[in-house]
């Protein structure tokens, strides 16, 4: 039936699926980082679930709302459907009518019916669906995650018991025709069977009415494939091509006619770290662009590029024919004996550029294509393109860009076994091509034999202990040609199986994984044990040959083929020495997040490490105790935990879990020992093992107030508080004044009133210096000047108050705002405050030049320099503080909810929850020092000058009265003058006073903790802006002259009504 509905669809020019399976170019690229749709709750999602239609639907579940989601394609708004079986979704599959298959944890099974808008229950499953798939046949497949089985059920029947299990069976395992916790899962026209095997790290296909699958991607493939890590998600295109996305990892991979790529995250690029490393869910939409919703409830799309399926060459511009013989054989599989027959061509192109290799044959052939070199023992090296076909007229068909002055090697092979015969290559493109026969090199083979005793000392993998079971045979190997080896094993019993595990320089059974150079459990997978690696000249290696079962003893023999003679020697394990480290995490221990945006926190210790050699060390603690260990080098930052840390390799074993790192004599080390759970109070115990001892030194350091920001996302402050730095941590996000806490309801109340006693000072001060009398001189310009300023500083910093106020209340403002006044409302700030302050000492140099003129001072003059001053002091200021704006930048911080998934590998998944934008500056030493200097004169400098312009007035009018009153003694005239004149050192005095804690906090440094004194920060900022405010009061309310003046002005204005 199904055969007919695809005739007809073929023939229409219509879908009969539901989902996409796109036609994809051989060229086809996603741009790797994505971009995120939309967030579809603020809930964790244990099964992400996305589905879209053929009609670019988009499905997807509100856990919060127990709703489906529906987003259309043309329209705005979404409409969803609420289920009522009030358990979790685990699975849904839409069907071309729009019925709406849903799977509940539950265990189950129901349909929501398009036409009655209403839900019936399809069946009650045996276990948890964790993925369902609907076949052309309608038939409904459901993945059993915990069962490790995939069953099928006829819907055109309505036997609920009529269920097949079509993959897996009820035991877990990794045969062919077993699964270890499969998830998702998906069945192509032909009705084979794809399972995302996910525990064993591979992609099954079950062809139709088969029980064993076909690893065709994944751990245990004989095809190079790819490695995967617990794949979670598989979709297959139109060409049967697999695209897989991982669980624990944020990789997105898919194969090709060019073999398997990355499509994101695999190189560290493509979705960002903040993103949830917790299953993720793939689909296609119409167009080719994938889909990909994680357990963040994040929907990203990663869009096809259109400029990748470029315009590709149809001129032929190179031939090959030859004729594959038994003369060379290799093994083009991972685990299987050499008897492929091949041939190897060097590839040289004239030009760089997009070229099409296609390999024609009467046999099947089979393609790969190397860069630089190609290995026959290490066929996976340098590989870039592989692909094969049975029974197709293009066996293998590369779409490649090609680069000048670069090796290719294309490899031609069978796509089976012990087959000879003629074949042709053909390469396709716009530039000319050259294709040259290579010859093989002469494989030289060494062989060691020997036999494992119970006289053997022991070894297993399994275990960090001295208990282990598996007698062991140390070898050691040194080679007389730098290149690749293959080492294989061979037993004189079918039941003993071998494992081999190279290291480098040393080897101890206590250290395992020390020096270790080749993965773990070689030859334990019910496949040989092959190892190729590349072995250096002058390095001694050692190779140890143990049994994959306890106790077995018996004959083996060790095969090295490679370039040149490898010799071979027995050998003892090396020496190592033991150090050990107690103490226990209490809560009087420090505290950090543990993780990237973590609002949980989690005591740790920190400790000095010291070595003495250099060398590979192990350290290993209690798994039972919860704690993890890491090293970092010469400095541990608890806000940035990935910094400085060291590469290792965490292992766990029977009863110890630890990591194992190289360290070089004469560096600091610091061991961080933390719980795996928030706030743990535990005892611990940290063993040492090396070549050497190693000393341990407890400290602490209290050096993390320095920073601003969050784990792995911190900044250092520079010299200085800003209001930014005092108010940041006081305001809740998205709350009205009224849910603000009481210092931030206080600093609003009190920049109120210094607004308004700005305004008031300012304008009596206005009032009262725009009498043209009191202009007649440069002192009543620079009065009027400084009436403006005091006006413009106290509006400014009510501005700055409420910018940081409203901006960190609020999420919703755009960056270019943020950004903007960012830069230039602190900067304006400082203009009019300083200018305010050079206008005062102004003021203060013509009172003194008046005095020292007398009767001779030119008034004309004064007025004209004053007008000067005034238009050219603030861009004298703005010289001095242009820089302002280059060094402040907003500053992003996310804060995340993290939830730990896999304690011991550190696997979290992380959901973003608020995000947080500062206004920051990072000063260079230089710029400080620049910045100190200009400080202390802006500050400093206008009271130095009104200080001694008014000793200037008092002593020189002080002896002018000597001259004319000689009866009187001058210290008698300086006491007048200073009854006289005693406000001109007393107000300086005053607003120096005032202005001192702007200077104080200007000079802080940044290692401070704002929270323990924010209020005397605050207070001392709101008090270094009242000289502003106090114009009226200093130069007004002294003066007879000034008071009448305004006195008479302010009668003129309430007099003008009336007149």
């Amino acid at each position: 039936m199904f055969f007919v509905l695809i005739l007809m669809a073929l023939t229409n020019g219509i879908s009969v699926l539901s989902f996409n399976q796109p036609k994809l170019c051989p060229t086809a690229q996603w741009n790797s980082k994505g971009s995120t749709l939309f967030f579809m709750s603020d809930m964790f999602t244990k099964y992400p679930i996305l589905f879209i239609d053929s009609n670019n639907t988009i499905y997807s579940v509100s856990e919060k709302e127990h709703e489906i989601l529906i987003s259309f394609k043309d329209r705005i708004h979404s409409t969803s459907i609420r289920y009522s079986f009030m358990s979790v979704l685990s699975a849904i599959f839409v069907t071309m009518n729009g019925d709406i298959y849903t799977s509940y944890q539950n265990t189950i099974i129901s349909k929501w019916i398009a036409s009655t808008k209403k839900f019936v229950t399809v069946m009650n499953a045996e276990s948890v669906c964790s993925d369902l798939f609907v076949d052309l046949n309608n038939d409904l497949y459901c993945s059993m995650t915990e069962e490790n089985k995939i069953v099928k059920r006829v819907l055109n029947k309505n036997n609920e018991v009529d269920l097949t299990i079509v993959a897996g069976s009820n035991t877990a395992g990794s045969a062919s025709h077993q699964l270890l916790l499969p998830r998702g899962i998906f069945v192509d026209t032909n009705l084979d069977l794809y399972v995302a095997d996910c525990y064993n790290h591979r992609i099954q296909l079950f062809n139709l009415n088969e029980k064993h699958g076909k690893t065709v991607a994944g751990q245990s493939s004989t095809d190079i494939t790819i490695s995967l890590y617990h794949p979670c998600s598989v979709i297959v295109d139109s060409d049967k091509y697999l695209f897989i996305s991982f669980y624990l990892r944020h990789h997105i991979v898919g194969s090709g006619p060019n073999g398997f790529r990355c499509i994101s995250g695999c190189d560290g690029e493509g979705i960002q770290s903040s993103a949830a490393k917790i299953p993720s869910k793939l689909s296609f939409d119409i167009s080719g662009n994938l889909f990909f919703r994680d357990g963040t409830d994040r929907l990203m799309k990663f869009t096809l590029e259109k400029n990748s399926c470029e315009y590709l060459p149809s001129t032929i511009q190179a031939m090959y024919s030859s004729i594959l013989t038994n003369n060379q054989r290799f093994s083009r599989t991972l685990f299987d004996h050499p008897f492929y027959y091949y041939e190897t061509i060097e590839i040289t192109v004239s030009k760089n550029d997009l070229y099409i290799i296609i390999g024609n044959s009467s046999i099947d052939l089979y393609g790969h294509v190397y860069k630089d070199h190609f290995e026959r023992f290490n066929p996976a090296g340098n590989l870039i393109a592989w692909y094969g076909k049975c029974c197709n007229k293009d066996q293998f068909k590369f779409t490649l860009d090609l680069k000048i002055n670069t090796k290719y090697i294309l490899v031609v092979t069978t796509y089976n076994p012990n087959v000879t015969g003629p074949f042709t290559i053909t390469i396709f493109g716009l530039n000319t091509i050259r294709l040259q026969h290579m010859n093989v090199e002469v494989v030289v083979e060494s062989i060691y034999s020997s036999a494992l005793t119970q006289a053997h000392p022991k070894y297993d993998y399994r275990s960090c202990e001295d208990a282990s079971e598996s007698f062991y045979e140390a070898v050691q190997v040194e080679v007389n040609e730098s290149g690749f080896y293959t080492i294989l094993s061979s037993s004189s019993s079918s039941n003993m199986h071998l494992s081999n595990y190279v290291y480098e320089h040393n080897f101890n059974p206590r250290m395992e994984f020390g020096n270790l150079l080749t993965n773990r459990n070689n030859g334990c997978n019910g496949n040989p044990s092959k190892i190729t690696i590349k072995l250096m000249t002058g390095i001694r290696y050692i190779l140890v040959v143990t049994t994959c079962i306890e106790y077995q003893t018996g004959k083996f023999s060790i095969k090295i083929l490679g370039k040149s003679n490898a010799s071979f020697q027995r050998v003892d394990a090396s020496p190592i020495t033991n150090s050990s480290y107690s103490s226990n995490l209490t809560n009087a221990n420090q505290k950090f997040p543990r993780f990237c945006g973590s609002s949980g926190y989690y005591y740790y210790e920190t400790v000095r490490l010291t070595v003495l050699t250099n060398g590979v060390y192990t350290f290993l603690n209690d798994p039972q105790l919860f704690v993890s260990t890491y090293i970092y080098e010469s400095h541990f930052d608890p806000l940035n935990p990935r910094r400085n840390l060291m590469p290792f390799y965490r292992h766990i074993c029977d009863s110890k879990a630890g990591l194992t790192v190289k360290l070089r004599a004469g560096t600091t080390y610091i061991i961080v020992v933390t719980p795996i759970m928030p706030l743990y109070e535990v005892e611990f115990q940290v063993l040492a093992y090396g070549p050497t001892n190693v000393i341990f030194e407890r400290f602490v350091d209290n050096s993390t107030y320095c920073y601003i920001g969050g784990p792995c996302d911190a900044q250092v402050k520079s010299i200085g508080l800003t209001l930014d730095d005092i108010l940041r941590d006081q305001i809740n996000r998205n709350m009205t004044i009224n849910h603000q806490p009481f210092l931030i309801k206080i600093s609003v109340a009190i920049t109120t009133l210094i607004l308004i006693a700005g305004i008031i000072s300012s304008a009596c001060s206005l009032l009262t210096f725009q009498n043209r009398s009191l202009r007649q001189t440069g002192c009543g310009l620079y009065l009027l000047a400084s009436s403006i300023t005091s006006l413009l500083t106290t509006i400014m910093f009510t501005i700055k108050f409420w910018f940081v106020l409203l901006t960190q209340m609020s999420i919703s403002v755009h960056l270019s705002i943020l950004q903007g006044g960012c830069k230039s409302i602190e900067t304006l700030l400082k203009l009019f405050f300083y200018w305010d302050a050079w206008l005062n000492a102004c003021i203060a140099v013509e009172r003194a030049i008046t005095v020292y003129h007398g009767v001779n001072f030119n008034k004309a003059k004064s007025k004209r320099y004053a007008r000067w001053i005034i238009f050219i002091l603030p861009f004298c200021i703005m010289a001095t503080i242009i820089h302002e704006p280059l060094y402040r930048q907003i500053f992003t911080y996310d804060m995340r909810n993290v939830m730990l998934i896999e304690s011991m590998t550190d696997d979290i998944a992380e959901t973003i929850e608020d995000r947080n934008t500062w206004c920051t500056t990072s000063y260079s030493q230089s710029i400080q020092d620049y910045n100190t200097g200009s400080l202390f004169v802006h500050l400093l400098g206008p009271f130095i000058t009104n200080f001694l312009s008014a000793l200037f007035i008092i002593t020189r009018s002080a002896r002018r009265r000597v001259e004319v009153q000689k009866q009187q003694t001058y210290k008698a005239h300086i006491r007048e003058q200073w009854q006289e004149h005693k406000q001109l050192v007393i107000s300086p005095t005053i607003l120096l006073f005032l202005s001192t804690p702007r200077l104080v906090i200007s000079l802080l440094s940044g290692c401070i903790q704002l929270s323990d004194h924010v209020w005397l920060y605050l207070s001392a900022y709101f008090i270094s802006f009242l000289p502003s405010i106090l114009i009226f009061i200093v130069y007004v309310i002294p003066s007879t002259l000034y008071r009448n003046t305004f006195k008479n002005s302010r009668l003129k204005i309430c007099q003008r009504p009336r007149s």
